[in-house]
């Protein structure tokens, strides 16, 4: 059993360091963004109804509120002007604005 263990721990660590020696973890800080959460992230100044219902805590109803904000002020300058939805605080982390 104990053999078992070790073994795993040894594999584990064996593709630790393939995984580092051919650069992985230069994968993850290139200044291209390759990897950004921000590429993610969906713009609320041009999602449609269908795209922000992709988004986690947002349904149909709050989809239409944030369009609906949205042509009623031109846009939108930050996410605090959604602040006032139900559920903002859980799905903001996945909206931008640009």
């Amino acid at each position: 059993m104990a053999e078992r263990v070790l073994l795993r721990y040894q594999v584990l660590l064996v593709l630790l360091m393939v995984g580092l020696s051919f650069g992985i973890n230069k994968i993850f800080l290139q200044k291209g963004k390759v990897f950004s959460p921000d590429r993610l992230k969906i713009n609320i100044n041009t999602a449609d109804i269908n795209t922000l219902i992709k988004v986690p805590y947002i349904k149909e109803k709050t989809a239409t509120k944030i369009i609906k904000l949205r042509e009623e002020n031109g846009g939108f300058t930050n996410l605090n002007q959604l602040k006032n939805l139900r559920y903002y605080k859980k799905f903001k982390y996945f909206l931008k604005v640009e």
